[in-house]
């Protein structure tokens, strides 16, 4: 029979969505904030021992532990159930668990809902606010609060509900989920580069009467061939280890500065 209640496995969620980050080692990560998740609900379940308590903590606050927030609730829930087995080596168990699925669940869940949403629904809000409407900004709001709060949720109860099975059972659904929004975040960004980046050529050419742009020349073999260019070049850029977000703004402004002048841009 369980000995927690509904009201303790909800408190054990929000104590997980809170803590997670916000109780924080240098040394452990996120030992810090699981241990504190997790402790009184090990109190319920061990009827306040406190030296098994206390042991079962000081394993899951000295080993290390780091993932990403939303996929973390599945592990985090798991765990939870598995203590709640009481059987004999269970926070072992427990602990190899985490440490095993924390590094796949951060890929997994940082490809997801760390960057694959926010480069979606960050580039919908601003192509949106481009045409004067705050309709992309409260999507992303709306989505966002989804994300941090309703995920998180059910993602806490599934992995609680269902234990290990869950985790073992859905890793290649949310691989191919992961595949194809990582393919739609990049099929959108490259479609808001024409819409957004704007880069043309006013240099001309006169050949007796006539009179040839260089923008239309480029057009012609290559629509929206400079912004592509561009675009490519910041992102190679950004991967240089001596290359920051700020400097390469300066750069791209202090480069728009000196072809401007020169009438190049």
């Amino acid at each position: 029979m369980s000995k927690l209640s509904q009201k303790d496995i909800r408190q054990a969620m929000i104590r997980s969505m809170c803590y997670q980050w916000r109780s924080f080692s240098y040394e452990t990560m996120q030992s810090a904030g699981f241990t504190k998740f997790i402790t009184p609900a090990l109190q319920t379940i061990y009827d306040n021992d406190d030296e098994v308590v206390a042991a079962k903590a000081q394993k899951y606050l000295s080993t290390f532990y780091n993932t990403e927030n939303t996929m973390g609730q599945i592990i985090h829930g798991a765990v939870l159930a598995l203590e709640e087995s009481e059987e004999e080596d269970v926070t072992e168990t427990a602990v190899a668990l985490r440490t095993g699925l924390m590094g796949p669940f951060a890929g997994l869940g940082d490809s997801i809902f760390k960057v694959s949403n926010k480069v979606i629904l960050g580039s919908l809000a601003g192509y949106m606010a481009l045409e004067g409407s705050p309709v992309g900004l409260i999507l992303c709001i709306i989505t966002s609060i989804i994300f941090n709060v309703f995920v998180r949720y059910w993602f806490f109860m599934s992995g609680y509900k269902q234990g290990v099975s869950f985790i073992t059972g859905q890793q290649s659904m949310i691989k191919g989920l992961t595949s194809a929004v990582t393919i739609m975040g990049l099929v959108v960004v490259g479609c808001m580069i024409p819409s957004t980046v704007k880069i043309s050529v006013p240099v001309t050419y006169a050949y007796g009467d006539a009179v040839q742009s260089v923008q239309d020349i480029l057009d012609a073999i290559f629509p929206y061939l400079l912004p592509v260019l561009v675009t490519f070049g910041i992102y190679q850029g950004l991967g240089s280890k001596k290359m920051t977000t700020v400097r390469m703004a300066w750069l791209i402004i202090l480069i728009c500065i000196v072809l401007t002048f020169f009438g190049i841009l």
